[in-house]
């Protein structure tokens, strides 16, 4: 994976632990919202008198807080049964359980149910005449409501997809096969979901723009009707009351039959003897309207009830729900549409196999939505790079054998070409040297033997790490005495190092038991490790000990140390690195390659190969080798390759 996605992906890990706090001010900020705006509007919107707006403030808000309540809770709910996949996340895992990944895709779709059903059963609690303020009728606090929820709604939709952005993110942090099995569970309901939701997205605000017109219409219908019926009942008062008198019995009569006249016009008429003079209107209860007038003498209480619903008004209802019928089928059809080409970008996903991708991609027609469509550009796109990084890999494994060819080429010319003439070399100077000869011959052909050693062990050591890297090095597992490795690597470094001012010392705790290795082969590696001591040494002893410490178990340990400076922690571990220490290869001759073969032989035995700095500024290299050991897991480690690239 690259660095840029990982950082990335370390970014958006804290958004897991964080979704609960996130979804909770969504829901607040959906109720303070819709509540607010409620309380501001509600009185210009419904044209309440000035005490009915008072009253509609302070149930508003409380409705308000009663529903954020209830938001609040079920969101702590509903997020705590996803709470093992979100602390997962937040720590870095991807794996969690399907059922957690298929509820918390559901949770936004819960949540902006709940907002709604919360806001309508606190709203209509108000309705009931205990808890309703005496300042609103019945039928004004119904169209209270009804605004409420239209708000409420209206602003769910914003909520509803913040809420899903915010599960998306956190859902991107899921192992692609357990998201896959968690909605695989959905089954076909995926994209009929989606059907729906695309209906939703274009049907709702319709409706709720149509919802929020009508209750605008219904009140100015009703405050028209309200004041046009308060101006009757004060003309039908001054001209059908004041005229009659108070004492005789035709004006009884009178007064009775224009009571009764004013009843079957919808007024209900109440003659007071006494009253302050002032003429008055007020609200009353179960949405009637009584009017206060003056008369001579006395005064005439008229109540009348409001008009709910007028023909223009049903008709404009009408229009209403047709406009959002047609604007339903509209959405349908256009759903239908973009869930074709949510198909169609599914099925391109689906296929882009490693067939497909060498192929190219193929759509077989055009994405009616820009989205889709830029989505399969993506697609396509991102299958090219593919075909781009396939031919780099083809032309990488391509020149991976042509390497592997001329290094084959390579080591055959070493094994042939260049050992040949060397031990030919050699040998030739083995038989000058049983001629008489002076001094100064004997010290050159001293040199050109022991040059000639070197680089016999050189071409020997290049050979056996190539060998190494294919898996194809030999070894015969035999019992062997630990004093007859030791000592044969002993020898074989101070031939190599004649003329060198470091003597090289063989130290062997008595009663070690015999090892099951390739004598060989640790040989090999040990004298390795002896020259590159005696390299960093520059004169004095460089002890070879091998003991058996009683608190390792049964684990050899044989000790190489150093007499001349030691190497910083970084530098240490790098001579076991073949070409990556070139400072010390200036320095000290040697380019690593011997060690790195050496830890391969002897990880190859099951064993291990470390250097420590000394108390005395010096190196110390230990190898440790298992003292039980057997055939089987010795080839079976030899095969494969073991030297880092």
């Amino acid at each position: 994976m690259s660095p840029f996605v990982q950082s990335a992906e370390r970014l958006d890990r804290p958004i897991a632990g964080q979704l609960l706090w996130r979804m909770l001010a969504i829901q607040a900020a959906t109720h303070v919202v819709a509540f607010l705006l409620g309380a501001v509007f509600a009185p210009r919107v419904l044209l309440l008198e000035p005490q009915s707006a008072d009253a509609s403030l302070s149930v508003i808000l409380t409705m308000g807080l009663f529903a954020a309540a209830l938001s609040a809770g079920l969101t702590v709910i509903v997020l705590k049964r996803v709470r093992p996949l979100l602390g997962a996340l937040e720590v870095g895992s991807a794996s969690g359980d399907p059922e957690h990944v298929l509820a918390l895709y559901d949770a936004p779709s819960i949540l902006s149910l709940a907002n709604v059903a919360f806001a309508g059963v606190v709203s209509l609690a108000t309705l009931i005449p205990a808890l309703r303020p005496q300042a609103i009728d019945t039928y004004t606090q119904l169209a209270l409501v009804l605004l409420v929820l239209t708000l409420v709604s209206t602003a769910t939709l914003p909520a509803y997809v913040l809420m899903r952005a915010q599960v998306a993110r956190t859902l991107e942090l899921v192992a692609p096969a357990v998201a896959e099995e968690g909605l695989r569970r959905l089954g076909g309901e995926v994209l009929g979901r989606l059907r729906k939701r695309y209906v939703a997205a274009v049907a709702l605000p319709v409706a709720l723009v149509a919802l929020g017109a009508s209750l605008l219409a219904d009140a100015h219908a009703r405050a028209f009707d309200k004041e046009a019926r308060a101006k009757d009942a004060v003309d039908i008062a001054h001209a059908a009351f004041e005229s009659l008198g108070t004492g005789g019995p035709d004006d009884v009569a009178g007064r009775a039959e224009a009571i009764e006249a004013a009843a079957a016009l919808g007024f209900h008429v109440q003659v007071v003897p006494a009253h302050d003079g002032v003429e008055t209107l007020r609200q009353g209860d179960e949405g009637e309207t009584q009017v206060t007038v003056p008369l001579q003498p006395g005064a005439a209480l008229v109540r009348f009830g409001t008009t709910r619903l007028s023909a223009a008004f049903a008709a404009y209802l009408l229009l209403a729900m047709a406009a959002v019928g047609l604007v339903a089928i509209l959405g349908t059809r256009a759903a239908a549409f973009f869930d074709a080409d949510v198909a169609l970008a599914t099925r391109e996903v689906r296929r882009a196999g490693v067939a497909e991708v060498m192929r190219g991609t193929i759509i077989l027609h055009e994405a009616r939505f820009s989205t889709v469509s830029e989505l399969l550009e993506a697609i396509d796109a991102l299958g090219g790079i593919f075909r781009e990084f396939a031919s780099a890999q083809r032309r990488a494994i391509d020149a991976r054998e042509a390497t592997e060819r001329m290094r084959g080429l390579l080591l055959a010319s070493m094994s042939h070409d260049l050992k040949a003439p060397l031990n030919a070399v050699l040998g030739f100077t083995e038989l000058v040297r049983r001629n008489p000869l002076t001094k100064e011959q004997h010290e050159s052909l001293a040199i050109i033997e022991q040059r000639g050693r070197e680089l016999l062990v050189l071409i020997d050591t290049i050979l056996d790490s190539a060998r190494v890297e294919a898996g194809e090095l030999e070894v015969s597992p035999e019992a062997t005495h630990v004093g007859d490795v030791v000592m044969s690597s002993v020898l074989e470094a101070r031939d190599l190092a004649v003329g060198s001012e470091v003597q090289i010392m063989g130290e062997i705790q008595p009663g070690i038991p015999t090892l099951l290795i390739d004598g060989t082969r640790i040989v090999q590696a040990l004298t390795a490790v002896v020259m590159t001591a005696a390299r960093f040494s520059d004169k004095g002893i460089v002890p070879v000990r091998a003991t058996l410490p009683a608190d390792q178990g049964a684990r050899l340990r044989i000790e190489v140390e150093t007499s001349g400076e030691g190497l910083p922690v970084a530098e240490r571990e790098k001579i076991f690195d073949a070409f990556k220490s070139a400072e010390s290869a200036r320095r000290q001759g040697g380019l690593g390659l011997g060690l790195q073969l050496a830890r391969s032989i002897v990880e190859i035995h099951g064993g291990s190969i470390e250097v420590d700095n000394t108390d005395h500024g010096g190196m110390v290299f230990r190898v440790w080798l298992p003292v039980k050991n057997d055939r089987a897991s010795i080839r079976a480690r030899a095969s494969r390759p073991t030297l880092s690239s």
